[in-house]
């Protein structure tokens, strides 16, 4: 029912967002300009997808790191049982209700959602499929991996880090897709474009922006036709 909604709910969105009528929003077009190199579409969306998740691992263990450090009045966490066994003994029970402050849960866990939503979608997955990415990592890696080493899964974080996360996370797909459909710019600026980016979307800005991708063999296709195409190689490549 869960997933049925938010499936719902996203369809809902991306019409909305299609067809409406305020401000000089452009959806972006199901068949990308092939002649913007502002427009990333990874050339192995496979190769994108693992990068961005081996990314993402390293980054969720060293913000785990950081959690354990911060008070516990912070966290709602207990160092003090900390461990292997504590974990074994998480997992075996039902899912609680955390009391996490506003922050936590209606902040940063919808964020992360997003995050997560996005590495597939950027890859160039369905939205279906990113969802279903979103709902492992939060429930997997994170409740049921990480997190239950210090605490008892949440019922907020399986629910509400997904569900809303996928919602938000289409947001800032398309917005993405807007921005870089304008040469990486938001209202005329590059800069702002190029923050918003990295803030919706820190892991896929340290591969496309930063070049990251490269260094494990992942090429931005349009970035090469449009090298390419004075030489009469884009379709050599392209296809």
């Amino acid at each position: 029912m869960i997933c049925l909604f938010v499936n719902l709910l996203g369809n809902s969105l991306e019409d909305t967002l299609k067809n409406r009528p305020f401000y000089h929003w452009q959806f972006p077009s199901s068949n990308p300009p092939s002649n913007n190199p502002d427009y990333y579409i990874p050339d192995s969306k496979a190769k994108y997808l693992g990068t961005s998740a081996g990314i993402l691992g390293v980054g969720l263990i060293i913000g785990v790191t950081g959690l354990y450090l911060m008070p516990e009045s912070v966290t709602n966490w207990d160092r003090d049982r900390f461990g292997f066994r504590s974990w074994l003994a998480d997992v075996a029970i039902a899912p609680a209700v955390d009391d996490d402050n506003f922050w936590l849960n209606g902040v940063a866990h919808p964020y992360f959602g997003a995050v997560y939503y996005m590495q597939p979608r950027m890859a160039g997955y369905s939205w279906a499929e990113s969802v279903l990415f979103s709902f492992v990592t939060s429930a997997f890696f994170w409740e049921y991996g990480i997190e239950a080493f210090v605490e008892i899964p949440s019922w907020q974080d399986l629910i509400y880090t997904p569900a809303m996360g996928s919602v938000f996370g289409e947001v800032f797909y398309q917005l993405t897709r807007y921005i870089q459909s304008h040469q990486g710019k938001f209202m005329g600026s590059r800069i702002l474009g190029y923050t918003l980016v990295a803030l919706m979307d820190p892991i896929g800005f340290v591969i496309r922006d930063l070049g990251l991708g490269g260094y494990f063999g992942i090429k931005n296709k349009n970035e090469f036709y449009a090298y390419a195409s004075p030489l009469g190689l884009g379709f050599g490549y392209k296809f």
